[in-house]
C-alpha cells in the first residue's frame, strides 16, 4: 500500500502536489456548498479564486517584469487557492468592495515576496501576510472555512499525502502536541473542569484551522528554519500565539498573526539566501554522473552534509517542475559549490536542463537547509552506508576531514550497481590514508562485476555490516540514498540489534 502511495506522489514534484491538494480541496468545497452541506455561497467560492488567481499571477508578473528577475508562477497559484480557502468567499453581485478587499490581500501576498525581502529571499509567509494587512487596513479578515468540520476528512487525507511526500509528520506532530498541551494549560489553568477541557480539545481540532494551518502554511520550506533544533522553537512559538485564549495586553492573535511571528523567528535563526550561481565548470564521471561546479558565493556559509533547493529558469516544464533538492558536495573550505547529480536515458525537463548547462549559465540556489551533518563529537564512531547518488552529503564531509586533517574513526560503506557509477573514489582512498576514514565498496549487479574485483558484492544487509565494520552496534549509522534504499538499510540496522536512536537518515523533500 505504501509502495503504491509513494509511486502516486512521487510522479510529481512538492509543489504541484500541494498545488492539487489545495484545488481538490476548494473542488470539495465547491460542491458540499452546492449540496448546502457547507455554509458557504458556491457562486461565492468560484469568483474569489478566479479574482484571486487572476490577481496573484497577475501581480507576479508585473513585479518580475519591473525588476527583470525570472519568476515561478507555480508559487503565485499555491498561494491565491490558500488565500481562496482561508478568505471568506464573496461574489461581485454579493458585494464587490469585499471583493476588491480580498483581491488586495492576493496583491499584497505576491508583493511581499519581491519588497519584504532580504539576500533576495522572502520573510513572511505571503498568504498569512496578505490576509494580515487587509485585516488591519480593511477590517477584512480570514473566515478559513477550510477549517470547517465536514472538510476535515478530505484536509487530513490530502495532507497525509503532502506531509509524506515532504517528510514533515514529525514537524506537524510536535506542532500539534504542543498546541494539544497548550490549550489543556490554558484551559486547566481557568478552572476549567476536565470535560469541558475534552470538549475544548474536540472544538479546535475538529471544527477550525489548525490542521490546515499545520499542514500547508507552517511547513512552507522559505520561511520556516531548516535545522530541526530551531523547527521546534519555531513550532512552539506558532503554537502558543494561536491559543485561542490568549490576550497580551489586551490583544489576541490571529492563526494568520502566529504563523507570521514564527516566521520573524525564522528568519531570525536561518538567514535563508537565494543565490544565483553561475556554472564554473563540470565532471563528467561516468555511468550518468555528472558534477557541477559554481563559485563559492562570499559570506556564504554552510554545514557539510546539508542541502539547497536549487532552481532553473524553465520556460516550460513537465509535471516534475523547475525545483529539485540537491546535496552540497563540497566541504565549505573549497572555492567551489559542487553539486552532483545522476541522468537517465528518460530524463525530465528540469534534468535535460540540468544537463545542458555550459559554464557562464546560471541556476538559483536557496532554502540551505537540513540536520544530516557531521556529528560535533569527534571521539564518536560513525558509520556512512550511501546508496549510489546518496554519496554526495559523505563527500561533503570527508573532503572536510582531509582538509582540516581531523582523523575520525568511520567507515564509509559504498553501494551501487557497476563500477562506473562509483565517483570520487581518490578522494575516499586519500581520506583513508590521511585521516583513517575506511571505505567498503560493493557491487550489486553481478553481470557488472569486473573479474579483478576486490570488494564485496550484492546488496548491504545486516550480514556484511557485521563483517566490515568494527564494533558495529557501538556506531552511529548515516544513511543516504534513495528512500528505498534507506527504509532496507534501516531494517537491516535494527536486525543487527542497532539502536534506532543510532540511525541518522538522509531528508530530501519531495524525494522522486
Amino acid at each position: 500500500m505504501l509502495r503504491a502511495i509513494d509511486k502516486l506522489i512521487n510522479a510529481t514534484t512538492m509543489y504541484r502536489l500541494v498545488l492539487y491538494y489545495l484545488g481538490g480541496l476548494l473542488i470539495l468545497g465547491l460542491a458540499l456548498s452546492a449540496a448546502g452541506v457547507l455554509p458557504v455561497d458556491p457562486v461565492g467560492i468560484i469568483t474569489t479564486t478566479v479574482v484571486l488567481l487572476a490577481v496573484s499571477v497577475g501581480t507576479n508578473l508585473l513585479f518580475s517584469r519591473l525588476l527583470g528577475v525570472w519568476t515561478n508562477q507555480e508559487s503565485s497559484i499555491i498561494t491565491a487557492l490558500i488565500l481562496a480557502l482561508i478568505a471568506g468567499p464573496v461574489s461581485v453581485t454579493g458585494d464587490p468592495t469585499r471583493l476588491g478587499i480580498i483581491a488586495l490581500a492576493g496583491v499584497f501576498a505576491i508583493a511581499s515576496k519581491y519588497v519584504l525581502v532580504l539576500h533576495k529571499q522572502h520573510i513572511f509567509n505571503p498568504a498569512a501576510l496578505g490576509i494580515f494587512l487587509t485585516g488591519i487596513i480593511f477590517g477584512e479578515y480570514a473566515s478559513w472555512w477550510v477549517g470547517n468540520s465536514v472538510m476535515l476528512p478530505a484536509v487530513i487525507a490530502g495532507g497525509i499525502l503532502v506531509l509524506r511526500k515532504i517528510s514533515r509528520f514529525r514537524f506537524v506532530g510536535i506542532f500539534l502536541g504542543l498546541y494539544a498541551l497548550f490549550v489543556a494549560t490554558s484551559s486547566l489553568s481557568q478552572g476549567l473542569p476536565l470535560p469541558m477541557v475534552l470538549q475544548s480539545f474536540g472544538y479546535v481540532f475538529l471544527h477550525t484551522e489548525v490542521i490546515f494551518l499545520a499542514v500547508v502554511m507552517l511547513t512552507e520550506p522559505v520561511t520556516s528554519p531548516g535545522r530541526f533544533h530551531q523547527q521546534v522553537f519555531y513550532i512552539a512559538i506558532v503554537a502558543f500565539f494561536l491559543l485561542p485564549t490568549l490576550t497580551i495586553f489586551g490583544m489576541s492573535f490571529s492563526p494568520a498573526e502566529a504563523l507570521l511571528l514564527g516566521n520573524i523567528f525564522s528568519f531570525a535563526v536561518s538567514r535563508n539566501r537565494r543565490l544565483v550561481l553561475p556554472l564554473s565548470r563540470r565532471v563528467e564521471h561516468g555511468g550518468g554522473i555528472t558534477t557541477f561546479a559554481f563559485p563559492y558565493p562570499q559570506g556564504f556559509n554552510h554545514k557539510v552534509g546539508q542541502y539547497m533547493e536549487w532552481t532553473l529558469p524553465l520556460v516550460s516544464s513537465d509535471n516534475r517542475g523547475n525545483r529539485r533538492y540537491f546535496s552540497i558536495a563540497s566541504a565549505p573550505s573549497e572555492e567551489e559549490l559542487l553539486v552532483t547529480a545522476r541522468f537517465y536515458d528518460r530524463s525530465s525537463s528540469y534534468k535535460e536542463h540540468l544537463a545542458a548547462m555550459e559554464p557562464g549559465d546560471t541556476i538559483i540556489a536557496s532554502e540551505l537547509s537540513g540536520d544530516f551533518v557531521l556529528p560535533s563529537d569527534s571521539s564518536k564512531p560513525l558509520a556512512f552506508i550511501a546508496g549510489g547518488i546518496g554519496i554526495t552529503p559523505f563527500r561533503s564531509m570527508i573532503k572536510h576531514l582531509v582538509n582540516t586533517g581531523e582523523k575520525r574513526d568511520i567507515v564509509l560503506l559504498y553501494s551501487n550497481y557497476g563500477p562506473e557509477e562509483m565517483v570520487f573514489c581518490d578522494l575516499f582512498q586519500e581520506a583513508q590514508e590521511k585521516v583513517g576514514v575506511k571505505t567498503v565498496h560493493t557491487l550489486t549487479d553481478p553481470q557488472r562485476v569486473p573479474a579483478d574485483w576486490k570488494g564485496e558484492t550484492g546488496f548491504i544487509d545486516s550480514s556484511m555490516i557485521a563483517t566490515t565494520v568494527p564494533r558495529a552496534q557501538e556506531r552511529l549509522y548515516m544513511v543516504s540514498g534513495s528512500p528505498a534504499f534507506v527504509e532496507h538499510m534501516k531494517t537491516a540496522l535494527r536486525k543487527l540489534g542497532v539502536r534506532r536512536t543510532r540511525i541518522r537518515t538522509d531528508y530530501f523533500p519531495g524525494y522522486a
